[in-house]
Order: C-alpha cells, then sequence, then structure tokens
C-alpha cells in the first residue's frame, strides 16, 4: 500500500468511525489551502535555498550549509506529533533512509513543535534524522510554506485536543504547509513537492526519482 493509500485509509477511518464535525471541518480547511495562494508562494525548483540554522531535539545547532558539505539535502516541513499524517510521513521517510543514504543524500525535519515532543516521537519511531524546532515558524516562512491558523478555527484543533501552544509554545499557531525540498551542494532547490492538504500528501517516489537523476548528474557521462 502506497502512502497515498494509506492517508486515504486513515481519513476514512477517521471521518466514518468518529464522525467528529470537528475534525472533518479542520480537513476541509487544510484541503482548501491547496487551491489558495499559500502554496503557490512556496519557493519552487529551481532557485536558491535560505540558508538556516536550527536547534535538533538535543539543543545541538544543525547548519545547513554544513550538512550540504556531505551531498544533497531533504529538507521535511512537518506540523508535528499531534497530527497522524505527518507521522505517517515521517515513518515512511524513515523507510527509505537506507536509499537516501546509497544516494549521499541526508533528511531533515523542520517542525514548530517544542524539542521535547520531537525526542519523544524520535524514540518511538527509531528516526535516523533530526526533527529541527522552527519556533514561530521563522524558517517555513523563508521558504515560502508558513500558514497562520486562522483565530476562527482554533476553536476546532482545541475540541481535537490539539492546543498548538502546548505542542508549539508561546505563539504556536503558525503551521507550516507540508511541503518537500531536494536541496543540492550548490544550496539549489532542484525539486519541490507543496501539498497544503493534510489528507493529500504525494508519495515519495517522484523525490527519489529526483535524487537519482541528481546522482547521475554528478556521476558525469
Amino acid at each position: 500500500m502506497s502512502l497515498q493509500q494509506k492517508l486515504d485509509a486513515l481519513r476514512t477511518h477517521l471521518e466514518v468511525g468518529t464522525r467528529s464535525n470537528a475534525l472533518v471541518a479542520m480537513l476541509r480547511v487544510m484541503e482548501d489551502a491547496v487551491s489558495s495562494d499559500r502554496a503557490t508562494r512556496a519557493l519552487q525548483a529551481p532557485s536558491r535555498a535560505p540558508a538556516f540554522s536550527l536547534p535538533d531535539a538535543t539543543s545541538q545547532t544543525v547548519s545547513l550549509s554544513e550538512m550540504l558539505r556531505d551531498g544533497p539535502v531533504v529538507v521535511v516541513f512537518y506540523r508535528g506529533e499531534w497530527s497522524p499524517w505527518c507521522r505517517k510521513e515521517l515513518n515512511a521517510l524513515q523507510g527509505v533512509t537506507g536509499r537516501f543514504k546509497l544516494l549521499g543524500a541526508s533528511v531533515l525535519a523542520v517542525s514548530p513543535q517544542l524539542p521535547v515532543f520531537s525526542r519523544g516521537h524520535i524514540r518511538r519511531r527509531r528516526l535516523d534524522f533530526p526533527i529541527l524546532h522552527d519556533s514561530g515558524g521563522h524558517v517555513a516562512a523563508q521558504f515560502g510554506v508558513e500558514w497562520q491558523v486562522p483565530a476562527e478555527f482554533r476553536k476546532l484543533y482545541l475540541d481535537l485536543n490539539v492546543d498548538l501552544e502546548k505542542f508549539n509554545g508561546q505563539g504556536g499557531w503558525v503551521l507550516p504547509i507540508p511541503a518537500r525540498f531536494l536541496i543540492d551542494r550548490q544550496q539549489t532547490i532542484v525539486y519541490a513537492e507543496i501539498n497544503a492538504g493534510e489528507t493529500h500528501r504525494m508519495d515519495l517516489s517522484g523525490l527519489l526519482t529526483a535524487l537519482e537523476g541528481l546522482q547521475r548528474k554528478a556521476s558525469g557521462p
């Protein structure tokens, strides 16, 4: 079963099994953002990736420029542990980290959630890549994928026990649009997937194909 099929099955289970009007409304809000200009404002390929340095879950600073010295980097914007779809996406990424390594690439997940939640997720899911803390979504804004949750919809999150100020800290009602960027060693975005819909994540095949093409280009004829 592909990642997309897993996400669709999860959505069906939640809608049919729980009959939660709040959840359905929240999903619709997320999906509405797909057709909005939020996604079109995101950086696309080819463009220069913003340089950034962020703390990981152990408070160690991770720099994109330093990571690029070792090879291309996949930057994944991740809303948080509270989102079942985001958890599934990170699990899928973990499942192909071996292929990423063979292709010379590393993965950085970027999230506004507090490090304490990231540490728990890394431990439980045995992730081989870091989750960086983007407080206030400033790096997400540089990539054009930040989204301010409208005040009228915050109650929907709270009704689902999703208090973003608890998960993200003060001012935590800024979320990233789910997005993946493949950045080459020259700090150029060579591939981008922007998908605001919480239940319509793209599978990883396009990302892997782009990475394989990047490796072939680096290897020469």
